[in-house]
């Protein structure tokens, strides 16, 4: 109960002012749109359980289980990112530094909390005649050196997502209380999801809230219901399944980098060893 407590305590200041209370990371949006901290709906990852000791991991299955502690443990790194993008009218999001919204755009704003490991994707780049880049490919199985190394986040964890559209006036986009009162008032309309990233199980799944809409009162029991799934992952009967959660687009190209990153990861696979 104590750290649900704090972690509430900790969703609550970066959802009072987010853009003031998260520091910049190597996964924070950078100054051009197209680069920097990438989230995506999760992806398969084939997780090995080194069994023997002796360098030859087994694939984790029904019949293989790990605890939920030595799971963790696989995963390093822990960190809280917000990301803002701007959606154009295809659906396309850019991502960018901007944290005010304005009348006539829709924006999308995801709170993450992930406990992972980086992976390295070695990706080789085509060009144009202008030597500028149209496609890439990854070098799985490969000799070749790479033209670049996508930094890939594998783990589990929690996402709080708001898809919105601004009707008028502007609004603070990085101040999720915010886009609760702007949406009481009609400046805003928009939806709310709720996430779990590869954490999973009977008691997790009562957590989840089901939101109708944005208001503060939503939102609130977001953050409430994240501070509460956040502090039962080290029990054992939630079910951890690493994903891809994101990655860091150090190759610009924006949603057409995006696309082809899960394109690559879906067909040729990240694999993430438990030791």
């Amino acid at each position: 109960m104590k750290t649900a407590n704090i972690t509430l305590i900790v969703f609550s200041l970066i959802a009072c002012n987010a853009s003031k209370h998260l520091p910049k990371t190597i996964g924070d949006p950078q100054s051009a749109s197209s680069y920097g901290y990438q989230p995506i709906d999760p992806l398969p990852v084939s997780s090995f359980v080194d069994t023997n000791g002796q360098g030859v991991p087994v694939m984790l299955n029904n019949n293989l289980k790990v605890s939920n502690q030595r799971m963790m443990a696989s995963l390093p790194d822990e960190t809280m990112r917000l990301a803002i993008g701007q959606v154009d009218g295809k659906g396309n999001v850019s991502f960018a530094t901007a944290k005010l919204g304005y009348a006539g755009s829709s924006y999308i704003v995801i709170l993450d909390y992930i406990k992972f490991d980086t992976k390295s994707l070695p990706v080789l780049f085509h060009k144009d005649t202008l030597n500028q880049i149209i496609d890439f490919v990854t070098l799985f199985g490969y000799e070749n050196k790479p033209d670049a190394i996508i930094p890939v986040y594998v783990g589990v964890g929690l996402r709080f997502t708001a898809t919105i559209t601004v009707n008028e006036g502007s609004v603070d986009l990085g101040n999720l209380f915010a886009l609760g009162l702007a949406a009481e008032s009609k400046k805003v309309t928009g939806t709310l999801i709720i996430q779990t990233l590869g954490i999973s199980g009977k008691d997790i799944s009562s957590l989840i809230p089901m939101p109708s809409q944005i208001n503060t009162t939503t939102i609130q029991n977001a953050i409430m219901s994240l501070a509460a799934i956040k502090s039962k992952i080290y029990e054992d009967d939630a079910e951890l399944n690493p994903r891809v959660v994101g990655f860091y687009n150090n190759i610009g190209g924006g949603q057409n980098t995006v696309q082809k990153f899960i394109t690559n990861v879906l067909s040729e696979g990240i694999k993430h060893i438990i030791k």
